[in-house]
């Protein structure tokens, strides 16, 4: 089989909700998107959205090259789907990368983040647009973005300490969005950005999980996050719009938290944030 461009992404937990201010902020987690653009006439699997399917057409759109004949994308991911860990950021930032590999195009950072934007919101993957999700999937660092405007603009840079970080995963949809319930919150999400310029990003973490799992009605998510943190000490919160539930551990204390989960029947991916670096340890597989 052909390959005419191969790349990766990838995933993020969320620190500030867009829906709550304008802006938001995600930090990378070391769980990956790969995708191949290929020589083939088979079906892509794992792209419930047409994503890559629109991400051409997108592509096509713009009068962009593309290889001739028959053409297919091989995905392999371990970044769960839908659940708020931004894997369709993660998805369409590593299948443009490809298409650019194949093709010799460069992008500039603001006609890609247009293009991923423009698929994400025709597939209804979200609402504002994902430019925070989108720029946690093409950096290897943590920024605060304003969700608003065209293109991409960064607005200031952030120190993530390094963290395990324990994926807890409940048998749960993602729950209906009411953006009125995240205007409410607005001055609780613009505190939230001041914790974040100021240097607190766990605190803003923990804060934004908080008033998410609040605008999304979601008692259980407070339950859970609450129960971890008295348990083991270590912060717990909502990612995205859920149902996924973050924890961040130190080393020494992710064995007690998986532990922990295991005694009340949670299900959880053992993770940790990632800064570009490789890292040398074995991370479990999830089930």
């Amino acid at each position: 089989m052909k390959v005419y461009g191969s790349d990766r992404a990838h995933g993020g937990i969320s620190l500030l909700h867009a829906l709550g201010c304008g802006s938001g902020c995600s930090t990378p987690i070391d769980l990956w998107a790969h995708v191949s653009l290929v020589k083939d006439d088979s079906t892509v699997e794992g792209d419930d959205h047409n994503l890559l399917g629109l991400l051409l057409e997108g592509w096509r759109e713009r009068d962009l090259p593309i290889p001739a004949g028959e053409i297919a994308w091989l995905v392999k991911s371990d970044i769960p789907k839908g659940v708020g860990l931004k894997s369709s950021s993660a998805l369409l930032m590593a299948a443009i990368n490809a298409l650019s590999g194949a093709t010799d195009v460069v992008l500039s950072h603001t006609d890609t983040f247009n293009l991923v934007s423009a698929v994400q919101t025709k597939a209804g993957c979200s609402i504002t647009g994902g430019r925070d999700d989108i720029a946690v999937a093409n950096f290897e660092d943590t920024w605060l973005v304003d969700a608003n405007t065209g293109g991409i603009e960064l607005l200031q840079q952030l120190d993530f300490p390094e963290k395990e970080v324990i994926i807890i995963l409940r048998d749960k949809k993602k729950g209906e969005i009411d953006i009125q319930a995240f205007e409410n919150l607005r001055s609780r999400f613009e505190q939230i950005v001041l914790e974040l310029r100021n240097g607190s990003p766990i605190k803003a973490f923990r804060m934004n999980g908080q008033a998410v799992a609040e605008a999304l009605k979601d008692q259980e998510a407070l339950q859970i996050c609450e129960d971890v943190e008295v348990n083991s000490g270590c912060p717990a919160a909502i990612s995205g719009s859920g149902p996924a539930i973050a924890v961040l551990c130190e080393p020494k204390e992710a064995e007690y938290v998986k532990e922990y989960l295991k005694s009340k029947g949670l299900g959880f991916i053992h993770t940790r944030t990632y800064h570009g670096m490789e890292l040398h340890w074995e991370r479990e597989e999830w089930v």
